[in-house]
């Protein structure tokens, strides 16, 4: 069953909104680095596929000899060709049988692809997972600002208070003092968390490669996944998950290549072949001017000092260890989506709490500014409350955004096409 998730920060129209940013990553140098690899590696792919298809070679060559060719009969030279050879070729190679090496080493590049094109959307995955909690930080803070800016004047509405009831001698020049050290901390902290709220936002800028002056979270729910249902489909459809995977059919192709060096390989191989003395590839009087020819061409290696076995137990040995870190990634991709389900609990009971907080903060700081305009509570008393209430706000705040940031982290855990699906479309 699906559980909501409320947020309460209103949605600024001016603010760049999340899918806005999340779209701009897709187009970031990063991304467009793996996409090149990927490419080159498709490239490769189409490379050794080619490999199952005849060759046709050409070749014309013309040579002039050093000395006329000739043969001793009873101790008489006789000439036997010219001087000048031409001769001009086009060859034709199939590979018929080689051990099957060809085939895996096509199959070994397809895998490689697919890794690839995995590797893109994964490094988009995790991209968006630090985009997302740089975003959610940033427009956390917009609340804290808003908190604090709210203490400031607290302060300073106070503080011309206290002035008043200090020079008709009903307040110690020290409480005085107390308000206005207080005013200068929230003014510190004030700078602080818009100095902080700039820091995020530059990071965000870079991996979005765009300027990003202000965010804010949505303001639609935004559904929590059920941890079974995201756990399933992270261990069938996580990109990083399926790049591990890709691993151990590599490993089996590189077995298959070292396999394919205990049987001979054979080639059928045809040629178009004319020589002469001249560019007309006539003849040169001596030899024959058609030179073709077709036949089989069988090699195979009856011994390399074991480096073969050795080669292959050594793919072997990787496949194993493959199918190993396979299984022993998918415990920690379901163990990390366990936790976090339970951080998104226990932040949910955080902020529920958090907001009861800021109701009892606002009646305690009004109570004060009260009983302190009555001179029945101290300088120290006032300022405590107002700092309490925007400390209050704050966490509260901070609580909103972590949850934000959990929820979105969950489902791009569950991997990227249901995050776009679910989460993604459904944030506005």
């Amino acid at each position: 069953m699906k559980r909501l998730l409320p947020f309460i920060l209103p949605t600024v129209i001016w603010a760049q909104s999340y899918p806005e940013v999340i779209a701009r990553i897709d187009k970031s140098l990063a991304v467009q680095s793996a996409e090149q690899l990927e490419k080159a590696a498709l490239e490769s792919y189409r490379a050794a596929e080619g490999k199952h298809l005849p060759s046709v070679d050409a070749q014309l060559s013309a040579v002039k000899l050093n000395r006329t060719p000739t043969v001793m009969f009873a101790s008489s030279p006789m000439q036997t060709g010219s001087r000048n050879k031409v001769s001009g070729e086009l060859s034709l190679t199939y590979p018929f049988f080689s051990g099957f090496a060809i085939t895996a080493s096509a199959e070994k590049a397809k895998l490689n692809h697919e890794k690839a094109a995995l590797h893109v959307a994964d490094l988009k995955r995790n991209l968006y997972l630090n985009a997302t909690v740089l975003y959610a930080g940033a427009a956390a803070f917009d609340s804290v600002i808003a908190a604090q800016e709210e203490a400031k004047k607290a302060i300073e509405e106070s503080y011309k208070k206290a002035q008043g009831l200090h020079r008709n001698g009903m307040l110690a020049p020290s409480a005085l003092y107390a308000i206005e050290a207080k005013g200068y901390e929230i003014d510190a902290q004030l700078t602080e968390s818009r100095n902080a709220q700039r820091r995020l936002l530059n990071r965000l800028s870079y991996l979005a490669d765009m300027p990003v002056d202000e965010v804010a979270l949505p303001s639609k729910d935004l559904f929590i996944p059920v941890q079974g249902q995201i756990e399933q489909t992270a261990l069938t459809e996580r990109e990083d998950l399926l790049s591990l995977e890709k691993m151990v059919g590599i490993a089996r192709s590189d077995s298959t290549l070292a396999q394919s060096r205990w049987y001979p390989n054979i080639a059928f191989v045809a040629s178009l072949k004319r020589q002469g003395d001249t560019f007309e590839l006539n003849g040169d009087g001596y030899a024959n001017a058609d030179q073709s020819y077709a036949g089989a061409i069988a090699s195979w290696n009856i011994f390399s000092g074991m480096s073969d076995r050795h080669t292959l137990e050594s793919s072997k040995a990787a496949e194993m260890a493959a199918v190993a870190a396979v299984e022993d990634y998918k415990r920690q991709i379901a163990l990390e989506i366990r936790n976090t389900q339970l951080q998104i609990e226990g932040t949910r009971s955080k902020l529920l709490s958090a907001q009861m907080q800021i109701k009892a903060a606002e009646e305690y700081a009004n109570l004060t500014r009260g009983r302190f305009d009555n001179q029945l509570a101290s300088a120290d008393e006032l300022s405590r409350s107002i700092a309490d209430l925007a400390g209050a706000k704050s966490n509260a705040a901070a609580l909103e955004s972590e949850l934000f940031n959990l929820t979105i982290s969950l489902w791009l855990q569950g991997g990227l096409e249901v995050y776009r699906k679910k989460a993604l479309s459904e944030t506005p």
